[in-house]
């Protein structure tokens, strides 16, 4: 008798761990302005941003440039950019959605081998308050197996750019 209950409370135990865990993706569904090749970095827990709206079950990214003085005069001066007070950034399996954006509003699909996620970090401010992000590369000219696991080197020269001229913003 000892044994079957021991089996019931197991299964019982089993089964309710499987319905309790719950798939977590980043879900995110970035609109990038048509034609953008380069770096994206959201910048999150910022206050006075909107925070992010949601399109089903996606946080939507609406990216605008911006420019680094910085890097004027070289073919990556200009970077994406998005701005939200939503506290913390999604983390797990990458269930993006990434698409060009015209004037009119419509949107066009962006293929994945298209996009390399560069990942999410963060640094401390000057008043001690932690400021996270995380960033992505998008390319038009150079899709494929090789830029989507590895990016292209200088966006991520772009990025430390971008990353330091905002570190020195926020402190």
């Amino acid at each position: 008798m000892k044994r079957y209950f021991f089996i019931i409370i197991s299964l019982i135990l089993i089964g309710g761990c499987s319905h309790q865990e719950k798939e977590v993706g980043t879900n995110e569904l970035y609109l990038i302005p048509s034609g953008f090749e380069g770096t994206i970095i959201v910048f999150y827990d910022i206050p006075n941003k909107p925070v992010l709206e949601k399109e089903g079950k996606y946080s939507v990214i609406r990216v605008k440039f911006e420019y680094l003085e910085a890097l004027e005069g070289t073919e990556i001066h200009q970077y994406g950019i998005y701005f939200t007070s939503t506290q913390d950034m999604n983390y797990g399996t990458v269930n993006n959605k990434y698409y060009y954006i015209n004037e009119n509003g419509d949107r066009t699909s962006i293929n994945e081998q298209c996009t390399h996620v560069m990942g999410n970090g963060s640094f401390t401010g000057e008043d001690g308050k932690e400021i996270k992000y995380s960033t992505i590369q998008i390319t038009k000219s150079q899709c494929g197996e090789a830029f989507y696991l590895d990016g292209k080197d200088d966006y991520y020269t772009q990025k430390e750019e971008v990353k330091s001229y905002w570190m020195n913003y926020f402190d």
